[in-house]
């Protein structure tokens, strides 16, 4: 979601909103995850703290019709053509009527749709790549009996985000996991970046 907003222009790291703790859409209450409100934050500060009314935020500045579409250029909702049996697709079918924002607001947090392992990774993958979705792949090259070696090239599948977006969302995972949430995820020598996540079971 942050990324995305990011790469329309619509929003920085910088932009500020203010949280009142609660999104109120279609008789639903939606609360940040501990429960509390923070006043003015930055769109780094909402990643840092895992804000659900700051992500709710990021996606009304993209719009329904344009956090569907990056949604689908990440690779949520179909397959990504590992070369593995049994690959789930995820479903990303309740965002198909683009006037129910509720379900918009959810999924800009994560909740009310369903991506597989494999696409999650892709999508960070695609971040720390630049913005540039690449195939997963199992196999680096092939060695043959009699020696010979072929390597097997990575597949560009496309680019999602610019350059310049990719940076400002690693840098803001990175902040996630130096101030944030993430603290426990650090590894000395490492830039780690990475975002907590927010699930009801």
């Amino acid at each position: 979601t942050m990324a995305s907003a990011l790469d329309s222009g619509r929003l920085t790291p910088e932009t500020i909103y203010v949280d009142s703790g609660v999104v109120q859409e279609a008789g639903y209450s939606i609360k940040n995850s501990d429960l509390k409100s923070y006043g003015r934050q930055t769109m780094t500060e909402v990643l840092e703290k895992s804000l659900n009314t700051g992500a709710i935020f990021a996606q009304k500045t993209l719009g329904n019709k344009n956090f569907l579409e990056y949604l689908k250029r990440f690779g949520f909702g179909e397959k990504t053509g590992i070369d593995l049996i049994g690959e789930g697709a995820g479903n990303i079918g309740n965002l198909k009527n683009l006037n129910r924002n509720i379900e918009f607001f959810t999924a800009s947090f994560g909740q009310g749709i369903t991506v597989t392992p494999l696409q999650l990774i892709s999508a960070y993958n695609a971040l720390a790549n630049g913005g540039v979705l690449l195939k997963p792949q199992i196999v680096e090259k092939v060695i043959y009996p009699n020696g010979q070696e072929e390597e097997i090239p990575p597949q560009e599948v496309r680019r999602i985000i610019s350059q310049k977006a990719a940076l400002q969302i690693s840098q803001m995972l990175r902040s996630v996991v130096v101030k944030g949430h993430g603290k426990r995820a650090d590894v000395p020598g490492y830039l780690v970046a990475g975002k907590t996540g927010t699930a009801q079971v």
